[in-house]
């Protein structure tokens, strides 16, 4: 009987994923990287993040990398506002994690 690995399940995959994000997002403030910057890094930190999630895991940790990116990166404390270019930018996470999700090998 093969063991499991806590990591295929993937809840625990959505955890660490979203546990990455939050180390990402103080790093982007922490070192005061430009709101773009601090974007760019969390989008592409959720894609690569989302490609071991199934899509529902994936479109929640896409909703996640935005929130830290608006209320950090772009606003500061955490704010979130739903100006037409955070529309954009939700719509760009969703999508994005999405779309990478399950490029991973299958099990």
């Amino acid at each position: 009987m093969a063991q499991q690995v806590m990591t295929d399940q993937v809840g625990v995959r959505f955890g660490v994923g979203s546990g990455v994000l939050f180390l990402l997002t103080w790093v982007t403030v922490a070192g005061r990287l430009p709101g773009a910057c601090g974007v760019g890094l969390l989008l592409v930190a959720t894609a690569v993040l989302a490609a071991a999630l199934d899509r529902p895991h994936a479109a929640g940790l896409g909703l996640a990398g935005w929130a830290f990116a608006t209320g950090f990166a772009v606003h500061t404390l955490g704010v979130l506002t739903f100006a037409p270019l955070d529309l954009l930018r939700l719509a760009a996470f969703v999508v994005t994690a999405t779309l990478t999700s399950r490029l991973r090998a299958p099990a």
